[in-house]
Parts: C-alpha cells; structure tokens; sequence
C-alpha cells in the first residue's frame, strides 16, 4: 500500500508537470517528469514504487503525448524512443533503489554498532560502581575498628569521597545519547540523602532544593566531591550541641554558570579547622573544572557557615 500511495503521488507531480508545460510548448519533452517522478518513489519507497510509477507514467506519455494523441498506435522510430527510454527509467529506479537500500542498511548496522557500544558502557559503569561501593564498604569496615577517632573520620571522609564517585554512574541521564552527562540535581539529592541518614544527628535538618539541570559527567564527579566535603565538614563541625540546619541550593544563572549554595546555622566559619586535606581537595577540583568556590560566615543567618561553588557551562 505505501508503494502505491508513493506511486501515486509521484505520477500526480509528473502530470502536473507535464499539463503546465503543454500549456507553453505542447509535446516538448515527453520524458522529462518521469525521471524525477522515479527518483522520489525509489527514494521513498523502493523499487516497487519506482517500477509502478515508470509503467505508469509511460503509459500515459504513449496515450497523451506521443503521437498519435490519445490512442495506442505508435510508428517505429517514437515506439524505438519509447522502449529506449522506459529501459533507461527502469535501470534508473534499480540504481536509485539500490542506494537507498544499501544506504538502510548501513544506518541499521550503524544503529546496532550504537546500541551495542551502549550496552557495553552502561556494563562498564555498572561494574565501575559496584567496585567503588565494594571499596567504600571496606573503608567503613576497617573505620568501624579504629579507636582512633581521627583515623577512624579519615576513613570515613575517604569513604565517601568513594560513595560520591559510585553514584555519578547511577545518575547518568537517560536523555543522554551518549551517556556523557549526568542530572546533576537528582545525583546531589542522593548526596544529601547519603549524608542526612549516615553523618548527621537527628536534631539537624538537611534541606535540598534544585533545579533540574543536566551537566557532563566529568564536571558533576568534581562538584559531587566538593559538595560531599562541604557537608562531611558541616555534620563533622557545626553542630556540637546535635541541633541546627543546612540549605543547599542549585540554580543556573543567566551567564551559563550553575550556583551551589551550602549554608548552615552551625559553629561559625573557622579557617584553622577549614585548612587541611577536604579544603585542598576541594580547591583542587574546583580549579580543575574552572570554577570559582568561596567559603565564608553565613549570610542568612547570624552564625554558621556559607560555602559557593560557581560552576561555568557555557561554552
């Protein structure tokens, strides 16, 4: 049914064609719509098409326009022309056809090299993530043996650090067709929500609000880390007394940048404490992706600490 309809519609541009022509100059090039009309239906269609448009076509260019005129009776030379000429539109819808289906099957083989290429990545990353959960694990278990506090939270800080990179593979974008970038607010609420149930005590409250935005990969690894860290500082400093609050917030800008705010009602800012291994990591990684991160007193409030990473993604 499709090669007909294409059929069709392709005989019905090679008589409008034709009618406008005759119009100017009746009988002047007989063949000239046909070609173009055989070309479309192969194109669209298939060879199936084609062939039908030429039988077609040709028929009424032998009951119209050759004379003759309106009827079947044709002397040797133009009946030469006429065989000549369907010969040719017939071996011209084979070409065109055999191109299209040769050029159908390299974009099904192409389609098939794509999705197997993805199966493999999105195997690669399963197993990527699983490797840091399984390293994270054993961290945890090696800090839950230290009486040492200060090594035991070293392990812990290291052991979500781990945590951090595991969930970029399970956060990347669907949307993505190439699997190179990731939501980057549903990978921070998963951050917080880690952070809310393992670090924080139950009188401090942990509050995300984002906006959806999507970032590459390599890009949300650098900002998951510098924000795990904010927030590892925060349930490991702030809150002496067990009781507080931290906002984090996520926007883009109008200049192409995403904003993260992490502020809470703790302790204070205190350079001393924010000056060893988490403070150069995370200059470190925000330098890395170009971005800018400021630490500072709290703004909202009269006390606690304010931390702003400016990330640029124009460009």
């Amino acid at each position: 049914m499709t090669d007909v309809v294409v059929a069709m519609a392709a005989v019905g541009l090679a008589v409008a064609g034709r009618v406008v022509v005759d119009v100017f100059a009746p009988g002047v090039l007989a063949y000239a719509f046909v070609f173009p009309a055989v070309i479309f239906a192969c194109l669209i269609a298939g060879l199936r098409s084609g062939v039908i448009v030429t039988v077609l076509c040709q028929m009424l260019i032998w009951y119209f326009v050759i004379p003759p005129q309106r009827g079947f009776a044709i002397d040797f030379p133009l009946g030469v022309g006429l065989v000549v000429a369907t010969a040719s539109l017939l071996l011209t819808a084979w070409a065109v056809a055999s191109f299209r289906a040769t050029a159908v099957r390299l974009r099904e083989e192409q389609q098939r090299h794509v999705e197997l290429l993805s199966l493999a990545l999105r195997e690669v990353d399963h197993r990527t993530r699983n490797n840091f959960q399984i390293a994270a694990s054993l961290l945890l278990s090696r800090a839950a043996g230290q009486e040492n506090p200060d090594l035991r939270a070293e392990l812990q800080a290291a052991a979500g650090r781990l945590q951090s990179l595991a969930s970029v593979y399970s956060n990347l974008a669907l949307s993505s067709a190439n699997l190179s970038t990731v939501l980057l607010h549903e990978h921070l609420r998963e951050i917080c929500e880690r952070i809310r149930e393992g670090m924080l005590p139950a009188g401090v409250n942990l509050s995300f609000d984002a906006e959806p935005i999507e970032v590459p990969a390599q890009t949300a690894v650098s900002i998951a880390l510098i924000v795990n860290e904010c927030l590892t500082n925060a349930a490991k400093y702030a809150f002496p007394d067990g009781l507080g609050a931290i906002a984090v917030w996520v926007r883009p800008d109008l200049e192409g940048n995403v904003l993260i705010t992490i502020e809470d009602d703790g302790a204070g800012y205190n350079p001393v404490k924010n000056d060893g291994t988490g403070s150069k990591l995370m200059d470190l990684l925000s330098r890395g992706i170009g971005a800018d991160l400021q630490i500072s007193s709290g703004t909202t409030t009269d006390r606690g600490t304010r931390c702003e990473l400016k990330v640029p993604l124009a460009g």
